[in-house]
This record gives structure tokens, sequence and C-alpha cells, in this order.
């Protein structure tokens, strides 16, 4: 069981929510990562979410959310980029193990929205990979302010990542129409701490 259980969407929801509260305001009350926690996962798993987000290293999901071990499924890649790979991961929370909540998480001053943003070159192949990806909604935002503000980018590049959670995974999709899963688009701030609910697809 994970250490804090959660049976519906918006049980999930609220439990991140107050997480992060504490987070922010520095009153952690910390998920255990305890010996005696870890024998209890040793055979089985059942985070109460799956987060998928960026792999900067100032946004730690467990800290963010001021959760412990077995609580949350982590997906991480620079720039939250959405591919069969973490969809399949994605697929595997809500499918094998019943979480019934996902979490698209963006921050604040993200390296990869950046130099999506620029334009300039970047000196490896597999690197232009994740430029490529968000650079769909560079040209969204192009296409409303010139000025191209980094956030709105990374807002843009957000919701272009939940969308094709969505779109292209069937038991996504099927979930969220049965009630039992809930998709979520938020925003952490590097500088506060704070999260912040962005989207909400179905009943959370």
């Amino acid at each position: 069981m994970p250490d804090r259980a959660a049976a519906t969407p918006s049980e999930a929801l609220r439990l991140l929510v107050e997480g992060n509260a504490r987070f922010a305001a520095d009153k952690r009350r910390t998920g255990r990562t305890d010996p005696d926690r870890r024998s209890e996962l040793a055979g089985s798993q059942a985070p109460f979410a799956t987060v998928l987000g960026c792999s900067d290293s100032r946004v730690p999901f467990e800290h963010v959310f001021d959760a412990g071990i077995g609580d949350l499924f982590a997906i991480r890649n620079a720039g939250q980029i959405v591919d069969d790979v973490v969809l399949g991961s994605i697929e595997f929370a809500v499918v094998a193990l019943g979480t019934p909540l996902v979490v698209v998480l963006r921050h604040t001053g993200c390296g990869a929205v950046a130099a999506a943003r620029s334009g300039d070159p970047v000196p490896a192949p597999h690197l232009q990979s994740i430029v490529d990806a968000i650079a769909p909604s560079v040209e969204k935002v192009r296409g409303t302010d010139a000025e191209l503000p980094q956030e709105s980018v990374g807002a843009a590049h957000l919701e272009a990542s939940l969308a094709q959670v969505l779109e292209r995974s069937g038991a996504v999709s099927d979930a969220v129409a049965e009630g039992t899963l809930a998709v979520v688009g938020a925003t952490y701030d590097l500088a506060s701490g704070e999260v912040t609910i962005d989207t909400v697809v179905g009943q959370a």
C-alpha cells in the first residue's frame, strides 16, 4: 500500500496539492523512507500518482510533493517530452499499477524550452531531438507574440504534452472516460517552490 493512499483522482490530487503546500512553506512532514517502509514495498508497489516531468535537478518530485518512496511513479526526461517509451511508462502505471492520477509537470526557466525558443544550433544530434519536439510550441506562440516569452512557450509545450498523452494513449483516455483517472497539467515555480494546477482533464 502507498504511504499516503488515494483511491480516486480527487484524493490523489489533494495529496499532491497538500504536499506541495508543505514543501513550499518549508513545513515538510517528509514521506517515509525507513527500513520498514522499504520492506513493505519489496514485493509490490501502488503509487497514488504518476508524474511526468523534466529531468532538471531542481525539480525532484518526491521533495516537491513531500512524498515518500512508493508514493509517486516518476517519469523524467529533459523537457518532459512525450514519446512511445513515455506513453508506455504512463500506461504501465495506469493499467498495471492503477494510479488514479497522471500529472504532466513543467517548470519555470526550463533549459530545453529556452534552447528551442532561441533557435540556435545545438551541439549534439540527440539533444536536437529534444529541441525539435518543443519547436511546434515555439511556432504556436510566435503566431500570437513575436517576442516569444519563455514561459508562454513553456505553457504551450505543457498543453501540447498533455494533449499527446490523451490523444495517443487509448488506455489513458479510456480510464479518464470511465472516471477512474484524471490527467493534470501543472507548473512548478523554481523560485517559490509552488506548483500551480493549470489544466484538469477528468473528475478531479
